[in-house]
Order: structure tokens, then C-alpha cells, then sequence
């Protein structure tokens, strides 16, 4: 199992340079919409005729609402592959600092994508045409599953990819046939005023 870890990431690796999104995930949200749990939304006012979800919804910049669609619409094209896409609060993975954003959640199989890249590359390969640039500084690997991020001027994107990574300890086992795919994008920060 280690092997489609390593090659994974060597290839994501070589798709993804030049690419501004970070993608990251965040696993109670993850949680939640695999629990089928609704996403929190902020209350609109009575009489606006509109949801609160899609109020909540249009107070995300149109790039970090494009980016989740895209990201789904991807997810979605791959055979066998259940997405749900959820608003909500997303994680950064280094301040652990939750802020409004959009999610993708996804689980397939190996099997079924053939020989179709990895999810890893076929979503680094798609961020890559979209423009965003790797953050390298979330790259994190382990026999069960890979994290990384996208960021653009404007947004980033968190991604954590995971697998059963079988169990060095037993030769005999057979490591399941599934991946889950967090994916959470938000809008990025303004860099703060310097002092005069």
C-alpha cells in the first residue's frame, strides 16, 4: 500500500507545480456530511425571500464558490464515486482556526477509476489548469492517506486524502478497496496593515 502512496505523491508532486490552491481537510466536517448532518447556515432576514443557505452561500467571494463546484463537478465524473457539497466552516489544518467556507466530501474506489490518475493527481492536475498554485508547507503523507493545498491570491484550499493503508504488521491482510476525499476552501485573509 505504500507504493500508491509514493507514487501518488511523486506524481502529484510533478502535476502541481505552479498551482495556487490550497486544499484542506478537515475532518469533523467531514464527519458531518458523511453523517448526512446539515451544514450550519446563517439565518436571513423574514420577508427576503431567500434561503439561508443561499445567503450564506453568496457571502462567499465567487472564487471560493467556483472552486468547490469545480472540485465537485470533477468528483463527480469519476465512476463510481458518491460527492456531497456542503457549506459550512472550514479547518485550517496549521492554525486549526475554523473560518466560513465551502466543502467537498467524496468516497469512491481504486478499482473503479481504472487506470485513471489517482485522486491526488487527477485533483492537482485540475487545480493546476485553474491556475492555483501548491502550498507545500501542507503537504503531509502517511500510509493512510495525503494532505495538500491550493491557494490562489484570493482563496485556498485544503485537501486530505484517505485510504486503508493495510497493516505492516500482517502480510495476510487485504487493505479495502475505498478512499475518502475532504476537500474545504475559503477565502483568504487581507495581509495585515503595517504601522507607520
Amino acid at each position: 500500500m505504500n507504493s500508491r502512496r509514493d507514487v501518488s505523491r511523486s506524481m502529484r508532486r510533478a502535476a502541481g507545480r505552479g498551482l495556487t490552491l490550497v486544499l484542506a481537510f478537515a475532518w469533523c466536517p467531514a464527519a458531518a456530511a458523511a453523517s448526512g448532518a446539515a451544514p450550519t447556515a446563517t439565518a436571513t432576514p423574514a420577508g427576503k425571500g431567500t434561503s439561508a443557505k443561499s445567503a450564506g452561500a453568496a457571502a462567499l467571494p465567487a472564487v471560493v464558490r467556483e472552486a468547490c463546484d469545480g472540485a465537485a463537478s470533477l468528483l463527480k465524473s469519476w465512476p463510481g464515486t458518491n460527492v456531497d457539497r456542503p457549506e459550512g466552516p472550514v479547518e485550517d489544518p496549521k492554525s486549526e482556526k475554523k473560518r466560513p467556507g465551502c466543502r467537498v466530501h467524496a468516497r469512491g474506489s481504486f478499482a473503479a477509476l481504472k487506470d485513471a490518475p489517482l485522486p491526488d493527481v487527477q485533483l492537482g492536475t485540475w487545480f493546476q489548469k485553474q491556475g492555483w498554485q501548491e502550498n507545500p508547507e501542507y503537504d503531509a503523507d502517511g500510509p493512510d492517506g495525503t494532505e495538500f493545498a491550493y491557494e490562489t491570491s484570493k482563496a485556498v484550499c485544503f485537501v486530505r486524502l484517505s485510504w486503508d493503508g493495510g497493516d505492516d504488521s500482517d502480510p495476510d491482510y487485504v487493505p479495502e478497496d475505498w478512499f475518502e476525499v475532504d476537500l474545504g476552501c475559503v477565502a483568504k485573509s487581507p495581509a495585515p496593515a503595517e504601522k507607520k
